[in-house]
């Protein structure tokens, strides 16, 4: 897994590393505090970010279905941006789509 993140250090849920628990290795990314020496302050952005929602750091994706579910309105679910159809899965129970 690589980020190519710019300026938010690696410690937010947008890069891919540090969305799944990872320290970045070998990234593309710039001003990186998602490595060992920076462990305190990455160890705080994931406790702040637990406090506001602790399934953070939990997979999207489990057994088959996606934990949250889509949205979708006006695609059919038959769009790149949903979920769903990324991960190849049928929408489920959790899905509020039309």
């Amino acid at each position: 897994m690589t980020c190519n993140c710019k300026k938010t250090k690696c410690l937010k849920l947008y890069c891919d590393c540090f969305r799944i628990n990872q320290t970045c290795d070998g990234c593309n990314c710039v001003g990186c505090h998602n490595i060992t020496i920076y462990e305190d302050e990455r160890n705080n952005a994931m406790l702040t970010l637990m406090d506001r929602n602790p399934e953070a750091f939990k997979p999207k994706i489990d057994e088959e279905q996606h934990a949250k579910g889509c949205h979708c309105r006006k695609s059919n679910c038959s769009k790149k941006y949903c979920e769903c159809f990324q991960a190849g899965l049928r929408c489920g129970t959790n899905c509020k789509c039309e």
